[in-house]
């Protein structure tokens, strides 16, 4: 309380306290200065002021306190009862005016509580003001005031910048000034629809034109403010959110997924573990697979198989350093039909950089591919043969001649030219002609392996390209077989056909090193051939053109001297070391060839191993022998054994023992009396089931004989094994019997091991008298060679037997 007058104070503060409800506490000043250092000095509620003061008067004494403590209520009590001095005064801010002397102290304690009242009620919303404000000002969404009639009364900063107008600037404005106008019949409804009482609060999404004119879309939250009784409305707050991009997004997604369900092109995503997530229709239409099949399962399961691993692990690489891949891939669909797709996949990678998914995008180009295939192979096969033409022919032959350089391997170039064609086209029409020539490309397709290449050039002239042969022999025999097919007759719709072959053959890289000039030669070589008679076959090479066409004749008459009966067998008896009877023979194989005479088995063995013709040509060795050998059992020469050999290759044929029995049975001569002589090259080959084969022996009853023994292959552990009856040690001990100290430890160490686990040792091949001399020594069981005896035909072995003659050199001279 400001008051000079003690008197008055004293009253003010005697009403003040005998208030029931809140005593008051009285803060009394008798100056103005005194009453505002007060105000500094504690809270005060509330301000009596005197307006006549010592140190102020009138309404300067009030504007003085309401400039120093604007927001403390002050009651103005002043003695003077002046109206336009009380409506003066609160226009000035003062929250009442009091007259002393006039009422009593209800008067002036109801005037404090309605000042102190009042001023915390504008306190209040004053905060609520300042706190709407703030929230106005520096909301992100826009927040707009408008009128019932849809004005702008007022716009936050959100807003504004949202439409780039200023606020005073939409104040001049309504809303249908910024809507688009294909957006204004609809929000006019909606706000027709709140100002009748329809609604009180509506949304919408529609288009405002900014003031640069680009189109911004907003959704717009509108609620109406009503007042008065008859709730008529007042006002709208619209709240108002910039969904642009939002909108921009939806758009774009609605796009893809229209896009993607749509598109023709098959299209999958996986998540970072390639595991399916989604699929489109056109993936189910390509692949046959829909979608609840394939969801959660890898893309694995449509792998064709015609693709390495190798290929997907360079295809997730590139995914990995490029973040895409594109090319052709071939998959397989659920019918199990495979097809040819162009593939694109991309790896989705998050903020943060990590992989979320990979996105594949798949056309099917089978029918493409097809075309593509269908166009090469007409652009590089004839027409009428579909063999390779003349284009494919020039790349295969250097596609092989570069294999060969690589591989260091031969290549053969057959150039064929058709003998007499032109008389059939000319005779039987270009029609039985063409028909010929189809035939001709079976015949000539028919003569080689699946990797060699027939080609047709031009016309009746034909190409063959032999890959990886090993002789000039081989070509040879592709040849022959040709001109033997072309020589056969042809069937023309009726019409029987004869026709020959001419054919000239170049080597790669004997006769040449580049494709053209190996052409040339080849057709060089033919043209040779034809001058010399037609139906022939020439090399490029002269002394190439001997040695093939001669082995060919030496195996085409190998092929037929078993049908003709020119195979004899020699035998070569086997003596007893210590008796010097003869205790069994070794038969051995000669040919008398009608125009060469007698081949010794060196000249056609190795061939006939190479061509397979070793099965009948052993065969015919296995019953002869046993057939004679029971002969002379039954002629009285009792205990006579005879041994047979067999070569690597026949020990692997599958026929063998069924041979074997076979000519014991046709024959009667006893098993016992069989011995086969089996390399011991044979028996240590890791290729061949050796236990097999001998245990098939033992139960056959025949016995076996190791030839060669310790000729560099030696393993003495391997004898405990097999079931052998005799070891034959090899020639070259023999023949070199006196060479030196270890020769002569090593042919001991056999004979040792042979007398241990009961083996019979044969010293063959023995020649001279110093080799039976210095052989004396290691105590042999059996001994055979041209000093004792020369192998003879049955007939003179007969003899032989017949007379008893023992060897003079017999028997040996045995250590003691």
């Amino acid at each position: 309380m400001v008051e000079d007058n003690p008197g008055d104070a004293r009253l003010v503060e005697l009403y003040l306290h005998e208030d029931p409800a809140r005593p008051f506490k009285v803060v009394k000043a008798a100056r103005l200065s005194e009453g505002l250092a007060a105000l500094q000095a504690q809270p005060i509620d509330v301000v009596l002021l005197d307006l006549s003061l010592p140190d102020s008067f009138g309404m300067e004494s009030l504007a003085r306190l309401r400039a120093a403590s604007p927001s403390v209520p002050v009651v103005v009590l002043t003695g003077t009862s002046d109206e336009g001095l009380a409506l003066e005064a609160l226009r000035q801010g003062a929250q009442d005016y009091l007259v002393k002397g006039q009422g009593d102290g209800e008067l002036v304690r109801r005037a404090i509580r309605y000042a102190i009242g009042r001023s915390t009620a504008d306190a209040a919303l004053r905060q609520s003001e300042s706190r709407f404000r703030a929230l106005f000002d520096n909301a992100g969404t826009g927040v707009v005031l408008s009128d019932a009639r849809g004005a702008y009364i007022h716009c936050n900063p959100a807003f504004c910048a949202m439409v780039g107008y200023s606020d005073a600037e939409l104040q001049t404005m309504t809303y249908r000034d910024l809507t688009h106008p294909d957006d204004i019949d609809t929000h006019s409804q909606m706000r027709e629809d709140m100002m009748a009482g329809r609604i009180d609060s509506y949304e919408l999404t529609k288009r405002y034109i900014r003031r640069d004119g680009a189109a911004v879309w907003v959704r717009l939250t509108i609620t109406a403010m009503r007042e008065g009784s008859d709730n008529e409305l007042r006002f709208t707050v619209a709240v108002v959110e910039d969904v642009t991009e939002k909108k921009r997004l939806e758009d774009h997604m609605r796009l893809a997924a229209t896009v993607f369900e749509s598109t023709g092109e098959g299209l999958f995503v996986t998540d970072e573990k390639r595991r399916i997530i989604h699929v489109n229709p056109a993936f189910t239409e390509l692949t046959g697979y829909p979608a609840d099949e394939v969801i959660g399962r890898t893309p694995k399961f449509l792998a064709s198989g015609r693709h390495k691993p190798e290929f997907y692990d360079q295809v997730f690489k590139t995914l990995a350093e490029t973040g895409k891949w594109q090319g052709e891939i071939w998959n397989r669909r659920k019918t199990g039909e495979m097809f040819a797709e162009w593939l694109n996949i991309s790896v989705v990678r998050d903020e943060r950089g990590d992989l979320t998914n990979y996105v594949a995008v798949f056309s099917d180009i089978t029918s493409r591919k097809q075309d593509e295939e269908r166009l090469n192979y007409q652009a590089n096969h004839d027409p009428l043969t579909r063999l390779p033409n003349r284009t494919l022919f020039q790349e295969r032959l250097s596609r092989a001649l570069t294999r060969a350089h690589r591989n260091q391997t031969i290549v053969a170039l057959l150039f064929i030219d058709l003998d007499f064609f032109k008389q059939v086209n000319d005779t039987l029409g270009h029609l039985a002609g063409d028909i010929l020539l189809q035939q001709v490309a079976e015949r000539l397709s028919s003569c080689v392996r699946q990797g060699d290449t027939v080609a047709r050039l031009a016309g009746d002239e034909f190409t063959v390209i032999l890959e990886e042969i090993t002789e000039p022999r081989d070509c040879a025999v592709v040849a022959h077989k040709i001109l033997s097919l072309m020589a056969e007759p042809f069937d023309l719709q009726g019409h029987e056909a004869r026709i020959s072959s001419s054919i000239g053959v170049a080597l790669y890289p004997s006769d040449s090193g580049d494709a053209q000039t190996l052409i040339k030669l080849a057709d060089a070589a033919m043209y040779r051939a034809k001058h010399q008679g037609r139906n022939a076959c020439r090399f490029h090479s002269e002394s190439i053109n001997a040695q093939a066409f001669e082995r060919l004749a030496l195996e085409s008459a190998l092929r037929h001297a078993v049908e003709r009966q020119e195979f004899l067998l020699h035998y070569q008896p086997i003596f007893d070391a210590r008796s010097g009877q003869v205790v069994a023979v070794e038969a051995l194989l000669r040919w008398r060839h009608q125009d060469f005479g007698l081949i010794m088995p060196n000249q056609f063995l190795p061939l006939a191993e190479e061509t397979g013709l070793i099965g009948p040509v052993g065969k015919f060795v296995l019953e002869e022998a046993c057939r004679q050998t029971k002969s002379w059992l039954d002629a009285g020469y009792s205990g006579l054994k005879v041994g047979v050999n067999l070569s690597n290759r026949q020990l692997r044929a599958p026929e063998l023992i069924e041979d074997i029995a076979s000519a014991l049975e046709a024959s009667g001569l006893p098993p016992g009396a069989l011995e086969l002589d089996v390399p011991e090259s044979a028996i240590i080959d890791k290729g061949q089931d050796v236990d097999a084969i001998f245990t098939q022996f033992k139960s056959l009853g025949v016995r076996m004989a190791i030839d060669a023994f310790g000729s560099g292959y030696s393993s003495f552990s391997f004898l405990r094994k097999l079931p052998s009856n005799t070891l034959k040690i090899d020639q070259g001990f023999v023949r070199d019997a006196a060479a030196g100290a270890e020769e002569s430890e090593i042919v001991t160490a056999i004979v040792a091991v042979a007398r241990g686990l009961h083996l019979s040792v044969v010293a063959p091949s023995i020649e001279t008298e110093e080799q039976l001399a210095h052989l004396g020594k290691y105590d042999f069981d059996m001994v055979q060679g041209f000093l004792f005896a020369h192998p003879m035909p049955a007939e003179e072995l007969t003899e032989f037997l017949r007379s008893g003659k023992r060897p003079s050199s017999l028997p040996m001279k045995m250590p003691v």
